[in-house]
């Protein structure tokens, strides 16, 4: 009976915050003249989306080949997740500083334009290319090794082997990496945004055409915003499936997997996975350090340019508190409830399947795969009118969600339950349902078996599956820039409005906080992550 009434409250809030905010995007299409003037951004996203899947698979898949074969020190491996684990527009904020072309500190190295298309893709594949690097790797350990060791015994050369045998059998993980970066990227809005704000020649993509939309004229542009959101939605769940349909069904299993433990790595190897993490984090990571400590952004790399007066400033304001205790309540929060509700689905797809519990988890995880700025576009539609609830004809209780900490709590933990929820299960397939069921047969009720015996036994991975929905939701732009009203800034939007309205060191400030919270994170998940 409280599995049923859980359950019951679950589907009706996937109802209200999944299913009726993205059904109404179709009720409110419109704008279509002003849609087809949108073709160079609609280009500009294919062109976004493309260069970075290239980017990201010319470095992951040598990366992963390298990293089957040659064992790295621990921490050296594990550091390879930090490109993907610091927000794309963290780093973003250190390529302005390096490659402005004006100011950049690479400026009297080369001449860089990081306020350009190849800048943006440059750095959204260096942000997602760790998917690919382990999804390559683990790939490369599940091959059957006597299909290569028969090629060679043929007579194939080790280049021949890699393109006849090895690439093919890593063609599904490869393309479902693909997928997930092309998604990432057509949904990204912090980097385009920010590197294309400011150039010259503006690059616009769709996401930044439905921020501007809004922003402009929020009535009068939303029809062409929704219009545009559903064009995105075709993209990034389109690319991937096209993707999926080039395999054409075929079969690429193994007889059996690779079993052998690596050498440890070439210095070859070792040396191309340090120059990849200094180009992703460490020269962001400190270029980040300067710009939050440098009185003058062009005054060079001197002592006599440094100053803590921007700690100081960002410190003192009530605006940068109030944002940074309101995210990190909010993460806390949404980490609470999705791990909360994620188990609860989980449980009851593992325990107790049927039709109806499967269509719930099937809905939760679905807003995952949904671009941040269509969802975002959907709760705005659905909660820009009061929601009156009437109670016995004599009670009416009226609710108003937009502009509210309400309406970003319910975003982040609608976009990040897919992440306890595949957490959860994972681990309960691991978990013999005979624990269970002695504790039932002793006498204890349903909720008693799982308080006392699931849920101890399932405790590590629910700390890690909180860890990995705090972080994202913590810093999270997209959801928050297009959802934040008048008194709801939080850490991400604060961020956001430091860099655009020129105020470069404050916002270096607060992006070197965020990674620092981000490593600690990676700390605390590090054990499962290995």
């Amino acid at each position: 009976m409280i599995r049923s009434l859980l359950l019951g409250g679950v589907a009706l809030l996937l109802g209200l915050f999944v299913v009726l905010p993205l059904g109404l995007l179709g009720r409110e299409v419109g704008g279509f003249e002003a849609a087809l003037a949108e073709g160079p951004a609609a280009w500009n996203t294919l062109l976004f989306t493309g260069g970075a899947v290239l980017l990201a698979l010319g470095l992951g898949v040598p990366l992963g080949l390298g990293l089957a074969r040659g064992r790295l020190p621990a921490g050296l491996e594990a550091a390879i997740v930090l490109p993907y684990a610091i927000p794309p527009y963290v780093t973003t904020l250190a390529w302005i500083a390096l490659g402005n072309p004006t100011t950049g500190l690479l400026r009297p190295l080369l001449p860089l334009n990081i306020y350009s298309l190849s800048g943006m893709i440059w750095v959204m594949g260096l942000h997602l290319s760790p998917f690919v690097i382990l999804g390559v790797r683990d790939a490369v350990a599940r091959l059957d090794p006597s299909l290569a060791e028969a090629a060679q015994v043929a007579g194939a050369s080790p280049g021949r082997v890699l393109r006849d045998v090895t690439l093919p059998l890593l063609s599904p993980a490869v393309l479902a990496a693909a997928g997930f970066v092309s998604s990432a990227a057509a949904a990204s809005f912090g980097v385009p945004y920010l590197l294309s704000s400011a150039a010259a020649e503006p690059v616009p993509v769709l996401t930044t055409r439905i921020y501007q939309a809004l922003e402009l004229a929020p009535d009068a542009g939303r029809p062409l915003a929704v219009t545009l959101s559903l064009g995105l939605l075709t993209v990034g769940v389109g690319l991937p499936a096209l993707l999926r349909l080039t395999q054409g069904g075929r079969s690429f299993t193994s007889a059996r997997t690779n079993r052998q433990g690596a050498a440890p790595a070439s210095p070859l190897l070792t040396g191309a996975v340090l120059l990849y993490l200094f180009l992703a984090v460490g020269l962001p990571v400190a270029t980040i350090l300067w710009t939050s400590l440098a009185a003058d952004l062009g005054g060079g790399l001197s002592l006599d340019n440094l100053t803590l007066s921007h700690w100081q400033t960002v410190s003192g304001q009530e605006t940068t508190q109030e944002a940074l205790l309101r995210s990190l309540g909010l993460a806390a929060a949404a980490a609470t409830a999705t791990v909360a509700v994620g188990t609860l689905l989980a449980h009851t797809v593992e325990r107790a399947p049927s039709r109806f519990a499967q269509g719930l988890a099937a809905l939760a995880r679905a807003p995952y795969a949904v671009p941040g700025t269509v969802l975002a576009l959907g709760l705005l539609l659905s909660t820009s009118q009061e929601l009156r609830l009437i109670v016995a004809e004599r009670l009416t209780i009226t609710v108003s969600l937009a502009d509210t900490l309400w309406l970003l709590l319910l975003a982040y933990s609608v976009k990040l339950l897919a992440l306890p929820l595949d957490s959860a299960r994972a681990a309960l397939q691991g978990l013999h349902p005979s624990l269970e069921e002695g504790a039932r047969i002793a006498g204890a009720s349903w909720l008693g078996a799982l308080r006392d015996v699931t849920l101890p036994l399932l405790a590590p991975s629910l700390r890690t599956a909180w860890v990995l929905v705090f972080l994202p939701a913590f810093c999270e732009v997209t959801l928050s820039v297009l959802l934040r009203g008048p008194r709801t800034e939080v850490l991400g939007t604060r961020l956001f409005s430091l860099e655009s309205y020129g105020a470069p060191q404050q916002a270096a400030v607060l992006a070197l906080l965020v990674t620092l919270v981000v490593a600690g994170g990676l700390l605390l998940t590090r054990p499962r992550q290995l």
